[in-house]
C-alpha cells in the first residue's frame, strides 16, 4: 500500500530536481531518509548533498508538517499519508 507525500524543495535542490513541489507515492513505513534516497531517481546529486551516512548534512533542514526533524526522529522520522516535507538550506530558512 502506498501513500502520497508532498515535497517542497528550496534553492539549489529545486534546480537539481527541476521542480519546487513534487507529490511522490511512497510505501507505508517510509522515513525521511528513504524519501531522500528516492530523490536520487530525480537527480543522484540530491542524496549526495543531503546525506552524510545516517546523518543529515548540517547545512540543511528538513521540516515535516511544520516540525524540524531534529526534534522528531531525525532521518528516521516516519512519514504518513498526506505529509508535507520541506527540504532547504539552513541559510535559506533563517
Amino acid at each position: 500500500m502506498n501513500m502520497k507525500v508532498r515535497l517542497i524543495l528550496s534553492a539549489n535542490l529545486h534546480e537539481l530536481a527541476n521542480a519546487v513541489s513534487i507529490t511522490l507515492d511512497v510505501p507505508n513505513g517510509c522515513t525521511v531518509r528513504d524519501l531522500i534516497i528516492r530523490l536520487g531517481e530525480l537527480n543522484p546529486e540530491i542524496p549526495r548533498i543531503l546525506l552524510r551516512g545516517d546523518e543529515l548534512n548540517e547545512n540543511y533542514i528538513v521540516i515535516v508538517n511544520g516540525r524540524d526533524i531534529h526534534w522528531l526522529r531525525g532521518l528516521f522520522t516516519a512519514l504518513n499519508d498526506g505529509d508535507e516535507v520541506l527540504i532547504a538550506p539552513k541559510a535559506f530558512i533563517s
